[in-house]
C-alpha cells in the first residue's frame, strides 16, 4: 500500500536511442488487427531507430486484412515487416524467436492483438533501461470493457488484485516479477543470456522472466502507466485462458523451482517465488472442498457448536471480501474512485461462488501441467474481439469439445450436490447452511449454463 501511494520518482535518463523492434504476434485475429496496427504505428519516438514486425501465423483472413491495411497506409507501412513462417512451430514463443532472428534490434516491445498502446509508450518505457541490469520493463494492463458484463466485472476484480497489488507489492519488495507476455519490453541481451524464448511450457513469458532473474537480471513494473486491452467476454474463452495460465505456471514450477531454491537469493525471495509458481495447487483443494462439503456437513451438522455460527460468516467475509477490499483500495489509489468497489464488496459472495466453480477447469489444468510431459503442449490463443468474438475456434477439435463438455458435466454434478444439500439442511432448520450451499451450488450452475451455448453449437457443427 505504501508503494502504491508513493509519489512517482524521476524517470532515469538515457544517453542514446537504441534499436527497437515492436513485435506483433498474430494468429487468426481478424476482428482486432486493424485497430492494433492503427495504434502501434502511431507510437511516437522522435529520432529513434525502430521498426515493427508483424509475426503472422494466421490461417484465416487476417493476413489479407494486414496486407490491405499496409496498402491503404503506405507511410505507416514503411516501418512494417510482415513475417510469415511455414508452420506454427513453437507457437507464440516460436514466432517471437523467429522474428528475433530477423533483426539486430537491441530491445523488443511485444503487443498481443487486443492491446492498444498510446503514442508515448516507448518514450515512457525506454528510459528505465538506463540501468544496465534491467531485463524487462512491464506496463500495467487496463481493460476497456471491464464494465461490459458481470463476467468482465468479475475478471476486473481479480486482475486488480494481481496487477495493482501483487505486482506492485512484489516490485516494491524486490521479489521476483514476471513479464506478462504483452505490453512490455525485453532487452535482447537479457533474453539471450537467459536462454531465449522456449516453447516447453505454455507460459513462455513467465518461464523466461524467472530464468532471467536467476541470471541476475532485474524486472521493472510500472504500475502508474497502463496499456488498454480487453477481457474475454465469453466464458469458454475465459476458461481456456485461465487453463493455459494455470497449466503453464505449474510447468514452470516443475522446470525451475529447484533452480530457484538453490539460487543465491534471499530466503524471502525464494519463499515468495515458491508460492507464486505453485499457486495453482489451490484449485485441487477447492474442488475437493466442493465435493466433500455436503457429506461433511451431513455428518457434523448436529455437532456444530456456537463456534461454527461465529466462524463461518467470518471465513466467508475474509475469503470473498478480502480480494474485493483490495479492489476497492486499488480503485481509490488508481482513480480516486470507490463507489464501484463498494458495490463489488457487497457482491463478494457471488465472486466467491464464481471462483469456486471456475476451479473445476483449473483443477484439470493443474494436473496437466504437473504430470504431462512431451513439451509444453499446444498454445491455445484466447479469441479476441469483444462481444463479436466467439469461442468456436477453441472447440473445432473433438478433444477440446470433449474437455469442456466433461468440465461442464462435473460443474453440474457438483452444483447438484450442493443444491441438494441446501434443500436437505433447509428442511431441517439449518437456514444458514442452506443459504451458503445455495450460493455455491448456483455458482456451479451459472458457470455451466454460460459454457453450454458454445458447446451445443460446436457439437452441432457450427464453430463461428
Amino acid at each position: 500500500m505504501r508503494a502504491a501511494s508513493r509519489p512517482a520518482g524521476p524517470e532515469p535518463s538515457r544517453d542514446r536511442t537504441p534499436r527497437i523492434c515492436v513485435q506483433l504476434p498474430l494468429y487468426n485475429e481478424p476482428l482486432v488487427v486493424e485497430a492494433l496496427l492503427d495504434k502501434v504505428t502511431a507510437i511516437d519516438l522522435p529520432d529513434a531507430d525502430w521498426h515493427i514486425q508483424i509475426l503472422d501465423d494466421s490461417s484465416d483472413e487476417t493476413t489479407a486484412i494486414v496486407t490491405r491495411w499496409m496498402r491503404a497506409n503506405p507511410e505507416a507501412a514503411v516501418r512494417i515487416e510482415l513475417v510469415r513462417r511455414g508452420s506454427r512451430v513453437g507457437y507464440k514463443a516460436g514466432a517471437l524467436k523467429h522474428g528475433m532472428g530477423q533483426t539486430n534490434a537491441e530491445f523488443f516491445a511485444i503487443f498481443d492483438a487486443d492491446f492498444r498502446p498510446e503514442p508515448d509508450f516507448l518514450r515512457r518505457m525506454m528510459p528505465h533501461f538506463a540501468a544496465s541490469d534491467v531485463a524487462v520493463v512491464q506496463a500495467r494492463w487496463e481493460f476497456s470493457n471491464r464494465k461490459q458484463s458481470l463476467l468482465t466485472g468479475f475478471q476486473a476484480v481479480f486482475w486488480m488484485l494481481i496487477s495493482w497489488w501483487s505486482m506492485t507489492a512484489r516490485a516494491a519488495a524486490g521479489l521476483c516479477l514476471n513479464f506478462n507476455g504483452t505490453a512490455g519490453i525485453w532487452r535482447r541481451a537479457a533474453l539471450e543470456d537467459a536462454g531465449g524464448g522456449t516453447s516447453d511450457t505454455v507460459t513462455e513469458d513467465l518461464d523466461a522472466s524467472y530464468r532471467a532473474q536467476l541470471r541476475g537480471w532485474r524486472l521493472v513494473y510500472l504500475h502508474r502507466y497502463a496499456v488498454p486491452s480487453e477481457l474475454p467476454e465469453n466464458l469458454i474463452a475465459f476458461k481456456s485462458q485461465q487453463r493455459r495460465w494455470t497449466k503453464g505456471g505449474i510447468q514452470v514450477a516443475r522446470k525451475l523451482l529447484r533452480q530457484v531454491w538453490t539460487a543465491k537469493l534471499p530466503g524471502r525471495v525464494k519463499r515468495e517465488a515458491w508460492w507464486h509458481l505453485t499457486i495453482g495447487v489451490v484449485h485441487p483443494l477447492l474442488v475437493t472442498f466442493s465435493a466433500l462439503f455436503v457429506p461433511y456437513l451431513w455428518y457434523a451438522a448436529d455437532k456444530l457448536g456456537t463456534w461454527w455460527y461465529l466462524a463461518n460468516p467470518a471465513i466467508v467475509l475474509l475469503a470473498g471480501g478480502a480480494p474485493v477490499a483490495f479492489y476497492v483500495a486499488g480503485q481509490f489509489f488508481q482513480r480516486r474512485a470507490w463507489r464501484e468497489g463498494v458495490m463489488w464488496l457487497l457482491a463478494s459472495p457471488l465472486l466467491l461462488s464464481f471462483g469456486l466453480a471456475l476451479s473445476v477447469t483449473l483443477y484439470v489444468a493443474f494436473f496437466e501441467g504437473f504430470f504431462l510431459n512431451g513439451g509444453g503442449g499446444e498454445f491455445v490463443r484466447t479469441p479476441k474481439g469483444g462481444g463479436l468474438a466467439r469461442s468456436g475456434i477453441l472447440l473445432v477439435r473433438m478433444s477440446s469439445r470433449t474437455f469442456f463438455a466433461a468440465i461442464t458435466a462435473v460443474e453440474l454434478v457438483l452444483g447438484s450436490v450442493l443444491l441438494a444439500g441446501a434443500l436437505y439442511f433447509g428442511s431441517r432448520g439449518h437456514g444458514e447452511l442452506a443459504v451458503a450451499l445455495s450460493l455455491k451450488g448456483a455458482g456451479f450452475y451459472v458457470v455451466a449454463a454460460l459454457s453450454s451455448g458454445d458447446l451445443w453449437s460446436s457439437f452441432g457443427g457450427r464453430t463461428a
